[in-house]
C-alpha cells in the first residue's frame, strides 16, 4: 500500500511536470513566433507568470500533502452518514409515534362511541325509572283521591242522612202538634204509665 502511494506521487509530480514544461516550451514558442520586433519582454513576464503559477502548484501541494484531505472527506462522508442514519432513525420513530397516535386516536373513537352508547342507554333506563316512578306515585295519587272522595262521600252521606232524620222528626212532630187533640195525649201518657207499670 505504501509503494502503490509514493508511485500515485511519482506519477503525480511527473503529470505537473510534464505540464509546467509543456506550457514553458510553448509559451517560448509564441515568445519566439512573434515576428522581428523584440519580444524579450513578453518573454520575461511569461516567466514570471510561469515562475508564479509553479509556486502555486507546488504551495497547493505541498498544503494538500499536510492537510490530510481524504481523512477530512472520510470523516466527512462518515459523519453525513451518521446524519443520515439519525434521520432515518428519528423518521422511523416519528412514523411508530404516528402509528401509535393513529391506533390511539381509533381507540379513543371506539371509546367515544362506547361512552355515548353508554350515556344513552343510562338516559333511557333513567327515564324509563322516572316514567315508571311517575305512573306510581300518579296511581297513588288516584288512590288516596279514591280513598279520599269515599269518605268525603260517605260523610256527606252521614251528614245527609242526619239532616233528612232531623228534618223528619221535625216534620212529624209539627204533624203530631198540629194533628193530637187531648184525647190522644190522655191516651199516649195512660199508656206511657202502664209501660212503666209493667217494667217495675
Amino acid at each position: 500500500m505504501e509503494t502503490y502511494r509514493k508511485n500515485r506521487r511519482w506519477r503525480f509530480a511527473a503529470v505537473l511536470c510534464v505540464a509546467a514544461g509543456s506550457v514553458l516550451l510553448s509559451s517560448f514558442a509564441l515568445a519566439a513566433g512573434g515576428g522581428g520586433a523584440d519580444r524579450s519582454g513578453d518573454l520575461l513576464d511569461l516567466l514570471y507568470r510561469w515562475i508564479n503559477f509553479a509556486l502555486l502548484v507546488i504551495i497547493l501541494v505541498v498544503v494538500l500533502r499536510r492537510v490530510p484531505i481524504k481523512e477530512y472527506f472520510s470523516s466527512r462522508i462518515e459523519g453525513i452518514k451518521k446524519e443520515l442514519d439519525d434521520l432515518k432513525k428519528q423518521r422511523e420513530t416519528a412514523e411508530r409515534k404516528t402509528r401509535e397516535l393513529e391506533s390511539k386516536l381509533k381507540a379513543f373513537e371506539g371509546e367515544r362511541k362506547e361512552i355515548l352508547e353508554q350515556y344513552r342507554a343510562d338516559g333511557l333506563a333513567e327515564k324509563e325509572r322516572i316514567l315508571a316512578e311517575a305512573k306510581e306515585r300518579a296511581k297513588q295519587i288516584l288512590q288516596q283521591a279514591e280513598v279520599s272522595i269515599r269518605y268525603e262521600m260517605q260523610t256527606a252521606k252521614e251528614k245527609l242522612t242526619q239532616e233528612v232524620v232531623a228534618l223528619a222528626a221535625q216534620r212529624a212532630e209539627e204533624i203530631i202538634a198540629r194533628e193530637m187533640t187531648d184525647r190522644d195525649q190522655d191516651r199516649l201518657v195512660d199508656e206511657f204509665i202502664d209501660k212503666l207499670g209493667k217494667t217495675h
